[in-house]
């Protein structure tokens, strides 16, 4: 049950987060109470909504079984300070998640396709060097005092409570949608900074 209904949580925010910008786009206003109230209602509506007698958000979840904890993270952190204008990440927390993501893509990703002789895969289905390296980095980030830290936490729990569908630690860490959702976010930081510099 746990898990079923933590399905719904990633498709709502994805929806939030469109209708947010789609009213701010509009001229309207999409911060406080009242209209987050409405979006947060029209939004439950439309995951609810049955297409061939399941809810529209287990039709999106079909395509991934399993949305990174991370990336709900990132979804939750964008619609809440939509709604309320206040940061969940600041900018270290956002730079730290798209370096996280980025480089356990690239770790995992091309050598689970057959790129090497090493599946990393496995590592995720019980105790190992994995869980060992991501204690290690989260443990690092809580004390230099990077919000992001405070997200792999939540992973690490989420993981112990099975609140996905897969019993792997990495389908909690990471996915492809939020792997190229790094790629992006590293891509972009780093032509801020060259911009920035050469401005210098």
């Amino acid at each position: 049950m746990l898990v079923y209904t933590f399905s719904f949580v990633f498709p709502f925010l994805l929806v939030m987060a469109v209708l947010q910008r789609l009213l701010v786009a509009g001229r309207g206003k999409a911060s406080g109470w009242l209209p987050t109230l409405a979006l947060a209602l029209v939004s439950a509506a439309v995951v609810l909504m049955p297409i061939r007698g399941l809810p529209a958000a287990r039709w999106l979840i079909s395509l991934n079984a399993n949305f990174s904890i991370p990336l709900t993270a990132v979804l939750f952190a964008l619609v809440w300070e939509g709604a309320w204008k206040k940061p969940v990440l600041d900018a270290k927390g956002y730079s730290a998640c798209w370096i996280f993501g980025l480089t356990a893509g690239l770790l995992l990703y091309p050598m689970a396709l057959g790129m090497g002789r090493f599946d990393p895969y496995p590592l995720g289905w019980a105790f190992s060097v994995f869980f060992v390296l991501l204690m290690t980095a989260t443990v690092l980030l809580l004390i230099y005092g990077n919000r992001f830290g405070i997200v792999l936490v939540a992973a690490i729990l989420a993981y112990n409570l099975g609140v996905l569908e897969s019993l792997n630690l990495w389908d909690y860490v990471v996915d492809p949608f939020y792997a190229l959702a790094s790629l992006a976010g590293v891509g972009y930081g780093g032509m801020r900074a060259l911009v920035a510099k050469a401005k210098k």
